[in-house]
């Protein structure tokens, strides 16, 4: 997606979406490897900020998953 010219932050938001959804409380060390490599977009841009996309994308890639927080949520809704 970056070398395709996809916006860095946009990314970064999706990265920092899949680390609290996806990843949840199995890593919670992944939601803040996430909002690190958004700042870090945010800050410098590209092409600086790709290789902290980059650890945040491998780091949320390999953590477990857990989705026990979105259970919880719609569980409470109902």
């Amino acid at each position: 997606m970056l070398q395709s010219g996809d916006d860095p932050l946009y990314i970064a938001r999706r990265v920092v979406r899949f680390a609290s959804e996806d990843v949840g409380l199995a890593d919670p060390a992944a939601l803040v490897q996430a909002v690190a490599a958004y700042q870090a977009c945010a800050s410098i841009g590209m092409p600086e900020c790709k290789l902290a996309v980059l650890q945040a994308v491998a780091y949320c890639a390999r953590a477990p998953k857990s989705i026990a927080l979105e259970d919880a949520l719609h569980a409470a809704q109902v």
